[in-house]
């Protein structure tokens, strides 16, 4: 018996296997500065934070009592899936969020919705320049998170950014062989205009290209149709067999009929068959006025090895996407790295994409640490965390980073409370709310 000859369960499962003992190449950084226009409109952390007020000890998990971070993830099932770069991308907007609406001052503050959420890029620049039409913003106190999260969806970016180019005819290359957090916030800002939630659709772990594990049987469920961007299902026909009972058709259609609950749609992304109002299982695109979305305001880099400004732009505005190297952290779980001072720490090939939280401080060598949160699940490391001293450029986590601020979501189709808490307004503008969560 050949190992072809395995059960495609088994067969999927020795894959991975294989694949866990050596990481592939999923994050693929960017240089600084990238090669394609950032969007920074608001004034950067680091010019209104002082190095020495930023405290000792900090990280979103607790501030207050309170965590402000999202749903972990793992990024390796249903299967193996080289999309760090995209857990990372959407749990840095996600965090934010959860941040921005947990600002108790946001719901007195009405007007400045109305003054900011309808502008453009250029508008905002120009209002920031000149001080026009922009009313003074009181975040207020950061209270607890309002609820429920508002979690973001990786499985759009791996629908929508495989095999496709960007408005400037470049490859945009965002798919289970990897990609980059800043040309996804990049291609969500100049090309997609959103990003859904999480709730529109179920992480597959296979991109519109991939032919790896079972993405061949699912092909037409990760096509960038709109029945793939957001996606409910009202019922079963009657066509269809209860749990137990034998289908009439053979295998080879009952791997067809795992592919029909997206009406139809063509393998590739130009468009396909949208117009069908359901298909057989009774499933149709959620109408475009309702889906649940983040558009992105701004998005950059920071420069490599500036600590301050790494740590400003965290404890401001939120976590951000660090590249590291993984190879080091399979065998990861706990403590701090680098408080041996292993040098095998200083390798800083780039291959795996994860988010900085916050940072600690370690009292037996007088050293701090960052804090990162990783998308391999719960049960790896330190609950899904791990930690590795900071300043030291260790596995390469202070070379290569991206984040990105929400402009609006829409978490509901009307806002009931008419209030501010589903539009971002930068920190710059209260940098005393800033310093009131010490």
């Amino acid at each position: 018996m050949s190992v072809m000859d395995l059960p495609l369960p088994l067969l999927i499962c020795l894959v991975q296997y294989i694949l866990g003992s050596v990481v592939i190449a999923q994050d693929h950084p960017l240089p600084y500065p990238p090669p394609f226009e950032t969007v920074v409109i608001n004034p950067l952390p680091h010019t209104y934070i002082l190095e020495h007020q930023l405290p000792l000890n900090f990280t979103w998990q607790n501030v207050d009592g309170y965590s402000y971070l999202t749903s972990l993830l793992n990024q390796h099932i249903p299967q193996y899936c080289g999309s760090c770069w995209a857990h990372a991308a959407v749990s840095v907007l996600a965090y934010r969020i959860k941040i921005m609406r947990s600002y108790e001052g946001l719901q007195q503050n009405n007007n400045v919705c109305q003054s900011t959420n309808k502008k453009s890029d250029e508008e905002m620049a120009h209002d920031r320049e000149t001080s026009d039409d922009i009313p003074t913003p009181i975040l207020g106190k950061l209270g607890p998170p309002p609820g429920p999260d508002f979690d973001l969806s990786v499985q759009h970016l791996l629908n929508c950014g495989g095999g496709t180019k960007d408005n400037g005819g470049d490859d945009v290359h965002l798919s289970c062989h990897g990609g980059s957090t800043l040309r996804a916030y990049h291609y969500i800002h100049s090309h997609l205009g959103y990003i859904v939630g999480a709730s529109c659709l179920n992480y597959l772990a296979c991109s519109n290209e991939s032919e790896d594990g079972f993405c061949p049987q699912v092909r037409k469920m990760t096509s960038c149709d709109s029945w793939n961007v957001c996606r409910t299902c009202d019922g079963f026909s009657s066509t269809t067999t209860t749990k137990g009972e034998k289908s009439s058709s053979d295998d080879d259609e009952n791997e067809e009929d795992m592919t029909a609950i997206v009406g139809g749609s063509n393998n590739d992304n130009s468009g396909g068959d949208d117009e069908a109002e359901t298909d057989e299982f009774g499933c149709r695109a959620v109408p475009e006025e309702l889906i649940p979305r983040v558009t992105i305001g701004e998005y950059g880099m920071i420069e490599p090895g500036n600590i301050h400004a790494i740590k400003a732009e965290i404890y401001a505005r939120g976590p951000v996407k660090t590249s590291i190297n993984a190879d080091y952290l399979k065998d990861y779980t706990g403590g701090i790295l680098g408080s041996d001072d292993d040098p095998t720490l200083l390798n800083a090939t780039h291959n795996h994409g994860v988010s900085i939280v916050g940072w600690g401080y370690n009292e037996v060598r007088d050293k701090q640490h960052w804090i990162i949160r990783n998308s391999w699940g719960h049960y790896w490391g330190e609950m899904g965390f791990f930690r590795i001293e900071l300043g030291r450029n260790l596995l390469g986590v202070e070379e290569n980073f991206a984040w990105a601020t929400p402009k609006t979501w829409r978490i509901q189709s009307n806002n009931v409370d008419n209030d501010c808490h589903d539009t971002y307004i930068d920190p710059s503008y209260d940098v005393a709310a800033v310093h009131r969560k010490k």
